[in-house]
């Protein structure tokens, strides 16, 4: 993914936050929960198709103790993996429910 897509979570996945813990996520079409750190809740909450990945690295790197170079490794690493488990939507992607009305 590059560093200036916008990345957008899956319009179907529900997540929460889970106070300072950082949270959960279910992932659609299965019956699957994800536990966050606080770290990936960010991330995650970021994932709207409005900030870049650059802008959501920064974050991180603003609101945790950790260099820039790091945060970069570990926001990629995140993204690979939530593509992985269909958790990223696809460009142009609507929920189903959506795309009934």
């Amino acid at each position: 993914m590059s560093s200036d897509s916008n990345p957008r979570r899956h319009p179907e996945t529900a997540f929460r936050s889970v106070a300072d813990e950082g949270g959960l996520i279910v992932i659609p079409g299965k019956s699957e929960i994800k536990v966050l750190n606080p770290v990936a809740m960010t991330v995650f909450a970021l994932l709207d198709g409005d900030h870049s990945v650059d802008s959501i690295v920064k974050a991180v790197t603003e609101e945790f103790d950790v260099t820039s170079d790091q945060a970069e490794k570990d926001v990629a690493l995140f993204l690979s993996e939530l593509k992985e488990h269909g958790l990223l939507a696809a460009p142009g992607e609507i929920p189903s429910w959506e795309a009934e009305l």
